[in-house]
């Protein structure tokens, strides 16, 4: 029989296919499935309405079944880009327009659009550090230069990125966007104060860029005051904000949007080749929300504040004052500085013997370095007695990692 012989790709790679995150010095060392899923922010699988989304499912095919099954508007479905809006009203107490949003396939869909709209290689992009690691792989593909801001209890530093923006314009160049998490912040855990809000927005105006709104998780409070979205308090539109299902109905349902002024939405859609943003499944969402919504998130927020709640007090029980721990008010994340003299490796390595699962720190830095001395846990996708065991378990490889 002739052998086959595959042509090799790598020759014909895109400049942006060759691009690889900054590779950590951490590496896990472990042949066993992890038992105690603390990495990945993924929604607790059995909070998923499945007989509601049966029924959403076949009333939506009784309805709209050929529209459902057709190519949709470049816009996005309709129906949901109405649920869009009623949401913002509801829960952030402002009014957008059908106008002000296009829907996507999730939220990194659209923070991607925003890069294929502003950012050619080698442009500058503000980000703070730490930030979540899957946006900021998903910005290296457009080959920016990432400047890295920090962040402290009332969120991004509008001081340091002052210094940054005055840097680049003494350069002759500009910033594309700031690119900020500005609730339950991932890693950090931080909401983003009202007085910094302000002040990044004057910022943007005074320097005339752009800011990139980040908001996954806002309806999954579990404590703490709400403080009104960028977007809602922009007056100048400055503002895209981006939002997503994933995390209040379903990973795998794949829809987000983008909120923007209504004359850069098209700009937006131009981007798009997808003939409308799944079309069944938007309909199937917006048919079980419209019923469920609101009762939906409460039960979801009495479902993650519990996990959260148990992660918060073993890790206080294992670690007490050892360890700096956040105390997120919503979100999937708890961010951990390690004691004084933790080896990062050797925790990891102890972590793994235990089977336990999590993300070291400098996954979510732009330089892949920063950040050895942190860990990144999600509660999100543990039962209560995972949480309690693998916490425990993790403080005990913490203390033995020490020294």
């Amino acid at each position: 029989m002739d052998v086959v012989k595959t042509a090799s790709v790598d020759t014909l790679l895109s400049t942006r296919a060759r691009l690889k995150p900054p590779a950590s010095r951490l590496v896990a060392r472990g042949d066993v499935a992890p038992l105690y899923l603390f990495a990945g922010g993924q929604p607790d699988p059995y909070s998923f309405p499945y007989d509601d989304l049966v029924e959403a499912t076949r009333e939506a095919l009784q309805k709209e079944g050929r529209g459902a099954l057709s190519y949709g508007d470049a816009l996005g479905y309709l129906g949901l880009r109405e649920l869009v809006c009623e949401k913002t009203r509801y829960y952030e107490g402002f009014e957008i327009s059908v106008d002000n949003v296009l829907i996507t396939n999730g939220s990194s869909h659209a923070l991607s659009l925003a890069c294929d709209l502003l950012v050619d290689q080698g442009d500058p992009v503000i980000t703070e550090a730490p930030a979540f690691s899957g946006t900021l792989n998903n910005f290296r593909k457009y080959g920016p230069q990432l400047i890295p801001v920090s962040l402290d209890q009332e969120g991004i530093r509008t001081d340091e990125v002052e210094e940054r923006l005055k840097e680049l314009q003494r350069e002759g160049r500009r910033a594309k966007f700031i690119y900020t998490i500005v609730n339950f912040q991932n890693p950090a855990g931080m909401t983003q104060s009202l007085r910094r809000r302000t002040e990044l927005l004057d910022l943007a105006d005074k320097y005339d860029t752009f800011i990139l709104e980040d908001d996954a998780y806002g309806e999954l409070r579990y404590s703490g005051e709400a403080v009104k979205s960028l977007f809602g308090l922009d007056t100048n539109g400055r503002v895209f904000r981006t939002g997503t299902l994933s995390k209040i109905l379903g990973a795998g349902v794949r829809l987000g949007w983008i909120l923007a002024p209504k004359d850069v939405i098209p700009k937006f859609s131009a981007m798009k080749t997808d003939g409308g943003t799944n079309p069944f499944v938007s309909r199937v969402a917006t048919y079980y929300l419209r019923k469920h919504m609101h009762e939906h998130i409460e039960e979801l927020r009495g479902v993650y504040r519990q996990k959260r709640d148990l992660m918060l007090e073993r890790l206080q029980a294992g670690l007490g004052d050892s360890a700096t721990v956040s105390h997120p008010d919503g979100g999937f994340f708890i961010w951990i500085r390690l004691p004084e003299g933790t080896d990062p490796q050797k925790l990891l390595d102890l972590a793994t013997e235990r089977r336990i699962a999590y993300v070291p720190g400098p996954s979510f830095y732009p330089d892949g370095v920063s950040g050895l001395d942190h860990i990144r846990l999600a509660f999100s996708n543990s039962n209560l007695d995972e949480i309690r065991q693998g916490t425990d378990l993790l403080c005990e490889a913490i203390r033995l990692a020490r020294g």
